[in-house]
């Protein structure tokens, strides 16, 4: 009798949850700790506006919401000053039991900007741009530019701690992606280049910084999106490569960037038929997740899911499906949700019903408390607001990132050697955007009339009437030089990247005008194969104040240019193509 008691209660020992022994390690420990509905939730990452809200404002009890009854793993952030994302991730962690990763698109840098500019009738003591954010970097391809690793290092470092300063522990970067596709309208300038071994030592080089500062890096977008002319954020592109390909292009970056130690990988919106039958997108499918990358690749951090409000998968299932095949196919966290709750209840619909096992749930919370661990969070989760202003926007930090501006500004054309420009010179400015932007060429004025220079300036988008084209054109042949900033930039739901034909045409005539011309591409590089030629053709591959900064330095000689084109150029440039020009002393008033 006393031998089956004692298998009476040894079996219902075994039935109950374990109780955590003390030398558990916080992961197991929290994991055994939890709910099946907490351990749901920790697999979904929403979205947060971190701007100042009221404790009973709809955001704030939004978010408090999306903790308390969704049990969510962290929040992404949407915008929001660095005070206010210090204050808000403080504020939520407080809420909630076990401490929330935040995430956010870090690919130039701590990037959220609110920017003051100097305004006719304010004091002239006050300064004429203040970013009010972090330490804003050049774009990935003005960095491969440079060619240097060292660079790609130290932009990672700074963007690390001065997230870690604000409360964020994962930034979405870096872009893995090998660009070799002029016409891809979303990754583009976002691409360390085309070269795949350049693009891996860069990427190997800025994981290392990022995550020596304690911020977890993200590959992305696995397996790689820079051989598409579509914007996965309105459809699902298709890919017809087979796995020799990927090995030979898109993986090389992958490869170094796991080697690095990357603690993240994000999927991919399209679809490779020839790896999974069926126009499966990357983000769903088990033979890309669990095949290619786990297994073939050896990954074993978290893998990510882009943002699934995009179209690439809303078009292809709803919200709750489209969860349950990305948990299913092997993806840990669930970016951006559509409609979050549907989401975490299918899922959790999915593991009671038995579609989607327990211990595959157990896998991915693991990996997601693992990394909260690794990050310190089981230990302290709330940042010091008082340290902030002794970590973001550093004055060697910025420093840094003018020096990479400075040294990416690439020389493709000089002909007649007018640059450096002459002191003294009548410069006409045409700023030509593919939307209006009354902001772009602001500091190109402001700089070139400090040294000096005469300045008028004529704005043009694809919105222009033919009589602002005229009047641009009557201002250009009264000038001595004419500057044409082109200014196309990436960006989700865009779409196709251009410029009206009629604006093509009027840059005709400003190539061919009595007056010589400096065209520079502050964006879309690919656009200089698109246009006529002018005298002197640069690129700078943003079109950030910080560029328009470096561009002035470069054609007034106050630096050396240097850079590289890291990207093919159809029909005019190959990658590695530029000129070098040396600094000139600087330039002497009378």
């Amino acid at each position: 009798m006393k031998k089956i008691l004692n298998m009476g209660f040894m079996a219902l020992m075994v039935s109950l949850p374990q109780t955590p022994t003390k030398d558990a390690g916080w992961v197991e420990t929290t994991l055994r700790s939890m709910t099946l509905e907490e351990k749901i939730g920790q697999l979904f990452v929403v979205d947060l506006v971190a701007v100042y809200a009221h404790r009973e404002s709809p955001a704030y009890r939004y978010a408090v919401n999306m903790i308390k009854r969704y049990h969510v793993g962290g929040f992404v952030l949407a915008g929001g000053t660095v005070t206010d994302i210090a204050m808000m991730t403080n504020a939520l962690q407080r809420e909630s039991k076990v401490p929330l990763i935040f995430n956010a698109d870090l690919e130039s840098g701590l990037t959220f900007l609110h920017p003051w500019r100097h305004v006719r009738g304010r004091g002239p003591e006050l300064p004429r741009y203040v970013p009010g954010g972090g330490t804003q970097f050049p774009s990935l391809m003005a960095v491969g530019a440079t060619g240097s690793a060292e660079y790609a290092a130290s932009m990672g470092a700074i963007t690390a701690r001065e997230a870690r300063a604000v409360g964020i522990h994962w930034t979405n970067s870096p872009v893995a992606d090998i660009n070799n596709n002029p016409e891809n309208p979303v990754i583009n300038t976002r691409s360390f280049g085309e070269d795949p071994e350049q693009v891996a030592r860069l990427v190997e080089a800025y994981v290392r910084g990022l995550q020596n500062e304690k911020a977890l890096g993200t590959l992305k977008h696995f397996p790689g999106h820079g051989d598409t002319e579509e914007d996965t954020h309105m459809m699902l592109p298709v890919m017809p490569f087979d796995q020799k390909r990927l090995e030979k292009v898109e993986l090389v970056p992958f490869r170094a960037g796991i080697a690095a130690g990357a603690k993240a990988v994000m999927t991919a919106h399209l679809a490779l038929p020839r790896l999974d039958t069926g126009r499966v997108p990357a983000t769903l499918s088990s033979v890309v997740i669990d095949g290619l990358l786990r297994k073939e690749l050896g990954f074993r951090g978290i893998v990510v899911t882009d943002g699934m409000t995009m179209q690439g998968i809303t078009d292809y299932a709803g919200p709750g499906e489209a969860a349950v095949l990305a948990v299913s196919a092997g993806a840990d966290v669930v970016l951006v949700p559509e409609e979050c709750e549907r989401a975490y209840e299918a899922v959790l619909a999915a593991v009671r019903s038995g579609r989607i096992t327990e211990s595959r749930i157990h896998e991915s919370v693991r990996r997601i408390l693992s990394a909260k661990e690794w990050l310190g969070l089981n230990v302290k989760k709330r940042v010091d607001p008082e340290k902030i202003a002794d970590e973001v926007g550093a004055p060697e930090s910025l420093q840094k990132a003018a020096e990479i501006s400075d040294r990416s500004i690439t020389l493709l054309r000089n002909e007649s050697n007018i640059i450096p420009l002459r002191p003294s010179q009548r410069i006409h400015l045409v700023i030509v955007t593919d939307q209006v932007d009354t902001q772009a060429g602001l500091e190109l004025e402001a700089m070139l009339a400090e040294a000096h220079f005469s300045v008028t300036i004529s704005r043009i988008s694809n919105e222009s009437g033919n009589s602002q084209l005229a009047e641009a054109v009557r201002l250009s042949q009264a000038a001595d030089i004419s500057l044409v900033g082109v200014y196309l930039s990436v960006g989700a739901w865009k779409g196709k990247l251009g410029i009206r034909n009629d604006i093509r045409d009027f840059l005709g005539e400003i190539a061919r005008s009595r007056v010589p011309s400096i065209l520079t591409a502050f964006g879309d590089p690919y656009v200089l194969g698109k246009i006529p030629l002018t005298e002197a053709i640069l690129a700078a591959y943003n079109g950030t104040v910080l560029a328009e900064r470096s561009v002035v330095k470069a054609i007034t000689g106050a630096i050396p240019v240097s850079g590289r084109l890291p990207v093919t150029i159809p029909g005019r440039y190959k990658r590695g193509d530029g000129l070098d020009l040396s600094a000139r002393p600087p330039l002497r008033t009378e």
